[in-house]
């Protein structure tokens, strides 16, 4: 049985862990973090699924894969036995009247890049039908129905639960300190340190790397593979976790917005998530006083019952991103990286799941052969096979 390390257990290295286990493989997972996951990108997140809410700001392939891996996460979901959330009737976009040269760009954008896909422009009669107490602020709206979320929090820990139900070995609060690749056909060396600071080897057949930024940190390895991680960039997003039962909100709403994408995503019995800057930073330190009042004064210019809205928690968090904003699989040997999934990892991440697991298997038909030159395989669009993709 072909034996695979994990290296992260954020969203990524959860899905691709349990998939891989799934298969047949002998999967061990390996993370700094507590399997709660509360240091990963995937938990300072909202969980949004809207891709056509993403366009103006997102390449067109990533778009197409978001709309790809909407009827997947249900499939997904069923498989997992703890409590999930997941909500597809549709999300909302709004504008002040500032910045409404901006709405009306979008609304040309999407009839003119996607119009295969629903938009419905709502009047506040049809927009009071979907958000009665967005209308009172609001006379127009954008609807677009395909559009959905997902609990991220519930997903992380439904993931958790289904990793122990199933067996995966996991060594959480274990950071991995080096690996090495002489060849394919030599496996991948892990070196790890648990919290109490005892190092331990391991061989295994093949590693993957999903650690997002965490990938950037050098790390002993040969020179060449680096090096190509060098174009690693963080991109520090930051929200807000409110509580109120003065507002009624059913649905994701976007706001247009100067600097950011702002968004409100409505999670059930009075909670709502309150996001995001989108601030070229490695810096994790708390939320900034800049951020907090434009992420706060947008949702209380939005609906003004969030002025007496418990503010349950604010979180800063980095989003790992490639200069081109591109996700990516890099392939060396016995070792494969996933990363540079940006803003994006809820989006589209059973379409990388996908991808990730028929590239392993690739790999795998090709164990006897050694793979010298490092190569990158970067995500075709949905409708081709993932036959293309060079190992």
């Amino acid at each position: 049985m072909p034996t695979i390390a994990i290296i992260g257990a954020g969203l990524m290295g959860r899905l691709v862990a349990l998939s891989l286990n799934r298969q047949g493989y002998q999967v061990t997972l390996f993370d700094k973090d507590k399997k709660n996951a509360q240091q990963s990108a995937a938990y300072a997140a909202a969980g949004l699924l809207t891709p056509l809410g993403e366009a103006m700001h997102s390449p067109a392939n990533i778009v197409e894969m978001g709309f790809a891996a909407l009827p997947l996460w249900p499939k997904l979901l069923s498989t997992l036995s703890g409590y999930n959330f997941f909500q597809q009737t549709g999300s909302l976009v709004v504008s002040h009247e500032q910045d409404i040269a901006d709405y009306q760009r979008l609304t040309r954008f999407l009839a003119n890049n996607y119009p295969n896909h629903t938009q419905q422009k709502l009047n506040r009669t049809e927009l009071s039908a979907l958000e009665p107490e967005l209308a009172r602020k609001f006379s127009q709206a954008l609807y677009l129905p395909e559009e959905g979320q997902i609990g991220n929090r519930k997903l992380l820990l439904a993931l958790r639960q289904q990793l122990i139900d199933e067996g995966v070995k996991w060594h959480s609060e274990s950071e991995v300190i080096a690996i090495k690749t002489d060849s394919f056909s030599a496996g991948c060396h892990i070196r790890f340190q648990t919290c109490g600071n005892s190092s331990q080897y391991q061989l295994f057949d093949l590693a993957i790397d999903c650690r997002g930024v965490g990938a950037k940190k050098s790390i002993k390895r040969n020179n060449q593979l680096s090096a190509e991680l060098k174009d690693l960039r963080a991109v520090r997003g930051e929200i807000f976790q409110l509580f109120s039962t003065e507002v009624n909100l059913s649905r994701p709403i976007r706001l247009m917005h100067p600097r950011y994408q702002i968004y409100i995503a409505p999670k059930g019995k009075g909670h709502f998530v309150v996001g995001a800057t989108e601030i070229e930073s490695d810096d994790t330190a708390p939320m900034t006083v800049r951020s907090a009042m434009e992420l706060l004064s947008a949702a209380y210019s939005v609906h003004p019952g969030f002025a007496e809205a418990n503010i349950r928690q604010h979180i800063s968090q980095l989003r790992p991103a490639f200069s081109d904003n591109q996700p990516k699989i890099m392939s060396h040997n016995a070792l494969i990286q996933v990363n540079g999934l940006y803003r994006h990892g809820f989006l589209i991440a059973p379409v990388v799941l996908a991808q990730v697991v028929e590239h392993v298997d690739n790999i795998m038909l090709k164990q006897k052969k050694s793979v010298d030159n490092y190569q990158y395989a970067h995500w075709l669009p949905v409708s081709q096979s993932m036959s293309n993709i060079s190992c």
